[in-house]
């Protein structure tokens, strides 16, 4: 192999490397799909996942324009206290604790004694800021419940992230292209004064989009500004880094949104996740009751703000290509044939029959 293959080999490495996002396996990632106002969801779980995180891919030719990570938030609150879903999705009381056992960690939450992965620090301004207004520990996490799934706050959110980040959806595509076809390109047929040139405008173009980061950190997202920072920094001396710079900051632009309000809010009401979401809070599993119950009053607001029911969402599924079923799980949809009473998949879930 030459010298120059390896180091096409290396690069196209280095540079699908900076291509995946390494999530919380609670989380779940929306990806506007390219023709109208769909979404389509994106599970840490289904393609590479290790015991806390799972991987998400982004497409290979930049910029991945519709990436919107979302953050379900980590902790609840009922009569007993504190709950928390830690990165596995699994449920862990916390019960009721001050202010001064709530904090950041390394990029994690830290309640009592326990302790999740984050996907974005800026979760944690949103307490801090309900503390200031003399809230209480349980009252600030159920007021970021209810934020994170409001259609509204979602659509602002996203709105304003579309605007900052316009920019950058032109500079890393010229970077990409600059690097990948403009360099060997220059060297092969122009020579290596041209090469350098082209070499030094790259780096131009890496030095514009850390200024934009650290504008971004400073200006619009100073809650996770240190991230911002960093990335800033990365990305004048990684090219590899600049290429992904705006899928990689979208984490923290929808970092206080739950995916539910950011489907609701674009109007995508026939959306298959989001159906199999309100499935899950109308028929949970055993383990999925104080989440759900947490759940349920938030998420019956933002879907009558929108004209939707929960109603709308039970509904049957199609058994058009096998009609010798007879019943189906509720809350996955999964279809049976006679004499089955219950669905193993969901905990034994009681099945309803087609009439």
């Amino acid at each position: 192999m030459t010298v120059f293959a390896e180091f096409a080999l290396v690069a196209v490495l280095l540079y699908l490397w900076e291509s995946s996002l390494w999530l919380p396996l609670r989380g779940i990632v929306l990806r506007k799909k390219w023709f109208g106002k769909r979404w389509k969801a994106l599970d840490p779980r289904s393609i590479f996942a290790v015991r806390k995180v799972g991987l998400i891919p982004m497409f290979p030719v930049p910029p991945d324009a519709g990436l919107a990570p979302c953050q379900a938030p980590p902790l609840f609150a009922d009569a007993d206290g504190l709950w928390l879903e830690n990165e596995e999705g699994r449920i862990e009381a916390v019960g009721r604790i001050g202010w001064e056992e709530l904090k950041e960690d390394h990029h994690h939450l830290v309640a009592g004694s326990r302790k999740t992965k984050l996907t974005s620090a800026r979760y944690i301004e949103v307490l801090r800021r309900a503390k200031k207004r003399g809230a209480t520990p349980e009252t600030a996490v159920n007021q970021a419940l209810r934020l994170a799934i409001s259609p509204s706050h979602a659509g602002r959110e996203w709105k304003r992230w579309n605007l900052v980040s316009n920019e950058l959806r032109f500079i890393c595509p010229l970077l990409t292209l600059g690097f990948f076809v403009g360099l060997p390109l220059a060297y092969v047929k122009l020579g290596t004064l041209p090469t350098v040139i082209l070499g030094l405008w790259l780096w131009v173009l890496m030095a514009w989009t850390a200024g934009i980061l650290w504008w971004l950190g400073r200006r619009v997202y100073p809650e996770v500004k240190s991230t911002f920072q960093m990335d800033a920094l990365l990305s004048l001396l990684v090219p590899f880094h600049a290429m992904r710079a705006m899928e990689m900051a979208s984490v923290h632009a929808m970092g206080t949104t739950h995916p539910v309000g950011l489907i609701l809010a674009s109007g995508d009401f026939e959306n298959p996740w989001l159906a199999a979401f309100v499935r899950r809070i109308l028929h949970p599993t055993p383990d999925e009751i104080r989440l759900t119950a947490a759940l349920r009053g938030p998420l019956e607001i933002s879907l009558k703000s929108c004209g939707k029911k929960f109603e709308d969402f039970d509904t049957t599924p199609n058994r058009s290509s096998d009609a010798e079923v007879q019943a189906y799980c509720p809350r996955c949809h999964g279809l049976y044939l006679g004499g089955v009473d219950s669905c193993h998949d969901c905990h034994e879930m009681p099945l309803r029959k087609f009439y």
